[in-house]
């Protein structure tokens, strides 16, 4: 396969010397040259969908220039794709990069703190240029210091995914302290079928929407990185069946999610820390069971300081269903939790949180605001239930237990 580096030391070896001549040239006193004089500017080099047609790409930076290459089209690369630190590519209108080959070659990225890699468009305008399409699963992807922006269009040719960065089908990358802003759509989309998905210390702003990815994902989208500025400050999640275990960690901007359930493969555990914030989109519902009984460990334990806070994206009540819990693991606790407008309009159970037969939970010190009828609904179809409760507070909410059928409890261990 043929290898194409731009390695441009000898594109400019009789440029240098032709430079070097004039240097040593006198004026007509005989008085060398001033030393000081700047470089002169070297025009970026224009990487039209020729130079991707095969082989591995090795950009490296190319001396004197401000702008290093111009992309003027959107090509299916076919090799590895290596970018050097400080390399400033600009992409002409609807240009980008697709590394979508099966054979998954490498996407590596590495630049500096010093020397950043910068990805924009030519014109500084959102949606300018479509952006990056990732498939590859090489374990060493990587895009290090890397800034995107101006990007985030609907990738046309059947692939129906908006955004700027997309990765899809397998793919895998970590971005490390990298920057995505000024783009249009979706900053960052992680598509479900994509592997693995890692960030580290990285700046998500001024984008229509910062991320958009589903729960299978949100391990790494932590503390570390920023969200914020954004027309929409949320991280939005897609509906899925969760494969692994996951955390909910408390970003700067809340969660927005259309539901999700763990998927029937094994025993999940979810968590939220102290703090985390979630919307919850219209009708939908955070299900910790599945048609098997794994046993799922449900534990949500907020602070006095920092409560957890899962509510409708709009402040009505009923507008989601709730949260459902079928495990009698004992790690299964709720504590300082807000959940507001939640219960089911319509049909039974509707409480805010379902407890299924055979369960455990211990929930203390939540507060239930403007749900739509009872705070909780309990199964009896097996009375061996354990539930240990505290400091339940109704805030516009009417009731507080119900059985499954929406039957009013007085006491929930002697219905």
């Amino acid at each position: 396969m043929k290898n194409y580096q731009f390695n441009l030391k000898h594109i400019f070896y009789l440029f240098t010397v032709s430079l070097l001549m004039v240097g040593c040239s006198s004026d007509d006193d005989g008085t060398p040259d001033d030393p000081g004089e700047p470089d002169p500017t070297v025009e970026p080099v224009v990487l039209d969908c020729d130079f991707f047609q095969e082989g591995n790409i090795h950009l490296e930076k190319v001396p004197n220039a401000i702008v290093d290459y111009i992309v003027t089209c959107d090509p299916k690369i076919k090799g590895d794709l290596i970018i050097d630190e400080g390399v400033v590519i600009e992409f002409e209108r609807n240009a980008g990069l697709q590394m979508i080959h099966d054979n998954n070659y490498k996407i590596q990225m590495n630049g500096t703190v010093d020397n950043p890699i910068l990805l924009t468009g030519v014109e500084k305008t959102k949606g300018y240029w479509r952006g990056l399409l990732m498939t590859s699963d090489d374990p060493t992807n990587v895009m290090k210091h890397v800034t995107v922006e101006y990007a985030g269009q609907q990738r046309p040719g059947g692939w129906g995914y908006e955004g700027a960065v997309i990765g899809s089908w397998g793919a895998v990358m970590s971005f490390d302290n990298c920057t995505i802003q000024h783009c249009q759509e979706i900053g960052l989309h992680w598509v479900g079928y994509s592997a693995e998905l890692n960030i580290y210390n990285s700046i998500f702003t001024k984008n229509d929407l910062p991320i958009k990815t589903n729960p299978n994902f949100i391990n790494s989208i932590d503390e570390t990185s920023t969200y914020q500025g954004n027309i929409n400050d949320y991280v939005r999640l897609e509906h899925t069946d969760v494969n692994k275990d996951i955390t909910f960690h408390n970003i700067d901007v809340p969660f927005f999610s259309n539901g999700f359930k763990p998927s029937n493969g094994a025993k999940r555990t979810f968590t939220f820390k102290p703090g985390v914030t979630i919307l919850m989109d219209a009708g939908s519902q955070m299900r910790f069971q599945n048609a098997f009984s794994y046993q799922h460990e449900t534990i949500m334990i907020g602070t006095p300081e920092d409560r957890i806070t899962i509510k409708g994206k709009e402040d009505v009540p009923g507008y989601w269903k709730g949260l459902s819990i079928e495990s009698d693991s004992p790690l299964n606790e709720i504590a300082y939790l807000d959940i507001a407008n939640a219960g089911r309009t319509t049909a039974y159970p509707n409480g805010a949180i379902n407890l299924g037969y055979s369960s455990y939970l211990k929930i203390e010190n939540v507060n239930f605001i403007d749900c739509f009828e009872y705070a909780m609904s309990l199964d009896y179809r097996q009375t061996m239930f354990y539930l240990e409760y505290d400091n339940l507070v109704l805030d516009n909410t009417p009731k507080l237990f119900s059985d499954r059928h929406g039957v009013e409890v007085a006491d929930p261990h002697n219905p």
